[in-house]
Formats: structure tokens, sequence, C-alpha cells
């Protein structure tokens, strides 16, 4: 009963930070661990777990006159993230363990770096096509891990894209959505997934995925970027704690 409660709970805080920056992995993967789950399969069974997240049915407000950006935006993120999923049906839970909180103390670290007023005027002299190489290059770390892989596409849709923080982010979410479709056909054709507790992330997910984007209407980001960005870091030590032990 009360690891039933702790699954709803944390899937629920998941799908809010999904749909607010895209933290679903980040959140969930060291749930699944305390509850047994070896660390390919919580990484699998999360994607598979994503595809029911509300994110996009939120963004549908923002996505209305941005729909030819996201399609392009999620066939370049897919083809990159098909590979990470593949990569990943290649990995050991061992390897994988190990590597996950370098992952994860990259993110905390990226979500706390102070912006750069004069790294945004530097940015825009890269060439247009680079924007749309780190669009795959992010798909493609998504589909093998993902933990911050949203605040990386956000940092790259908003040179790409421009505009509004909601409006790249409701890209992004459509994105995800695509990206998390095609790895979980892979992941379940290939990788062991936890049915018995799926149930319990989807609709964790699909309540606060839906939640999210509608709290970034109203949040300012850098407040949700800095709680997050701590939290990851004292994560990343601790997994690799354990991860050593």
């Amino acid at each position: 009963m009360l690891s039933t409660a702790y699954l709803l709970v944390m899937s629920l805080i998941a799908g809010i930070l999904t749909g607010i920056i895209g933290m679903a992995s980040l959140t969930l993967y060291p749930v699944l661990l305390s509850v047994g789950v070896l660390p390919v399969s919580a990484n699998a069974t999360i994607t598979i777990a994503t595809v029911g997240a509300g994110t996009t049915i939120s963004s549908l407000k923002e996505l209305k006159h941005h729909w030819g950006s996201a399609v392009l935006v999620a066939i370049l993120s897919t083809c990159g993230s098909v590979c990470g999923a593949l990569i990943l049906t290649r990995s050991s839970n061992a390897g994988f363990q190990k590597i996950v909180p370098v992952f994860i103390l990259l993110a905390g670290v990226l979500l706390l770096w102070p912006a750069s007023k004069q790294g945004r005027q530097q940015s825009l002299r890269f060439a247009w096509f680079l924007d749309w190489a780190g669009v795959i290059l992010i798909g493609l770390y998504n589909g093998y891990f993902g933990a911050a892989s949203g605040l990386l596409m956000i940092a790259v849709l908003s040179k790409a894209i421009g505009g509004e923080y909601t409006t790249y982010n409701a890209v992004r979410n459509f994105a995800s959505l695509v990206n998390n479709i095609c790895s979980a056909v892979i992941f379940i054709c290939t990788i062991r997934i936890q049915w018995s507790i799926i149930g319990f992330l989807l609709f964790g997910l699909l309540v606060g995925g839906y939640l999210g984007p509608i709290i970034v209407r109203y949040i300012p980001s850098t407040m949700i970027k800095k709680t997050v960005g701590v939290i990851a870091i004292l994560l990343a030590m601790v997994l690799a704690w354990q991860a050593a032990h």
C-alpha cells in the first residue's frame, strides 16, 4: 500500500516536472531503483510510461500556430532518439548504473549555471544547421536516458525557434511524446518492462503532465530550475555512492 502511494505521488511530481522542463527520468529513475527495479529496466519502463503523459494535450494552446516547427523538431529528435534507444538495449545494468550519476550531475550543473548575455550574443554567430544538429544529438541522449534532455532541448530551441518560453516548451513536449513512442516500441521488444507498476506511473504522469504546462505559465522558470538543479546534484552524489558499493 505504501509503495503504491509512493509510486503515485512521485510519478505525479515527475509528470509536473516533465511538463515544465522535462524531468521524468531524473525524478523516477531513483524511485524505481529504490523499489528493486534494475537500472536498464527502470529506464525503459519510465520511457513507456511517459507516452501517456498529458503534456502535449495541455500544450495545444501554445502549439496552435507552431505545428510546422513542432513536427520538424519531432522528426529530427526522433531519429536521434531511436539510435539512443538501440544503444540502451546493448547496455549492461552495471555499466548503466555507473554512468547515470554523471548524466544527472551534468544536468544539475546545467540547471544552476548562470545565464550569460555575452554567451547568448555569441550563440547567434553559430550556423543554422548546428542548432538542428543539436536537436538530433539531444534526441539521441533522450533515447538513451534523458535526464535533463528537456532542458538541453529548451536551450537549443530557444535559438532555433525563438519566441516565448511557453512556445518552445510546448514544441519540446510534442517532440518528447513522439520520441518516447518510438523508443517505447523498441524497449517493449527488447527489454524486460515492469508492467506490474507501469499503471501507477501512467496515471501520475498523465495528471502531472497535464498540470505542468499550465503551471509554467505562472511560475518563473528560473525558480524551478534552481530547485531541481540542487536536487539533481544531491541525487547524483547518492546514486554514485550506491553504484560504488
